[in-house]
């Protein structure tokens, strides 16, 4: 696999690939997190649009709070490496509720279809496995979003079933497609013969 060009102990410090940088969201960035929550398109197997006071405690709980509680996890802005333009967002965070792990993204409609769901994924893999040592990493999706079920596939995960969350942000979608992988299958796949200690800071 494409070893990221740099990855630092917390991803919102820049965690970069060929193409894509994240950072850390601020409240300056709420008219973006506003507007790709409002496309109906985009928000289609995530639950519905949000309103503008929806986002803005979504920013709060699951971005500004979360980094402040679980340090080099969260769900981080995703750049154009080149220009700084917004594509979305990537996340490696806990399900609603739960104690997994779980890797996601969310891309702006204008940038489907060039791969950065899955560059970016796959370097949150492999920092989740490396970089914050974790044994499991998760992803869940809707049941009819044949396109996710294939991204989390090509980044290593492996679908289990469906599971229904009870958390009230995720009993309304109903089932859910789970995906997981465990350390050792993941590196011993994508990253054999790579030293995790030499991978760039």
């Amino acid at each position: 696999m494409p070893v990221p060009v740099r990855m630092p102990h917390d991803a919102g410090d820049g965690l970069t690939t060929a193409r894509l940088v994240l950072r850390r969201y601020t409240l300056d960035d709420l008219p973006s997190l506003v507007a790709i929550n409002a496309d109906p398109e985009v928000m289609r197997y995530l639950g519905g649009v949000m309103t503008r006071e929806q986002s803005r405690a979504f920013l709060d709980a699951r971005m500004l709070n979360y980094y402040d509680v679980h340090p080099g996890f969260g769900i981080w802005l995703t750049t154009l490496r080149e220009t700084g333009e917004t594509v979305g967002m990537h996340c490696l965070n806990h399900i609603h509720g739960e104690p997994l792990i779980q890797v996601g993204y969310r891309i702006e409609r204008a940038h489907w279809g060039r791969g950065y769901a899955t560059e970016m994924s796959l370097a949150l893999m492999l920092y989740g496995f490396t970089r914050k040592r974790l044994e499991l990493i998760t992803a869940i999706t809707d049941l009819d979003h044949v396109v996710s079920q294939r991204v989390l596939t090509n980044v290593g995960l492996h679908r289990v079933g469906d599971r229904l969350f009870p958390h009230p942000n995720l009993v309304k979608s109903g089932r859910l497609a789970y995906f997981e992988c465990h350390r050792a299958a993941w590196l011993g796949h994508f990253a054999a013969g790579l030293d995790p200690e030499g991978i760039p800071a």
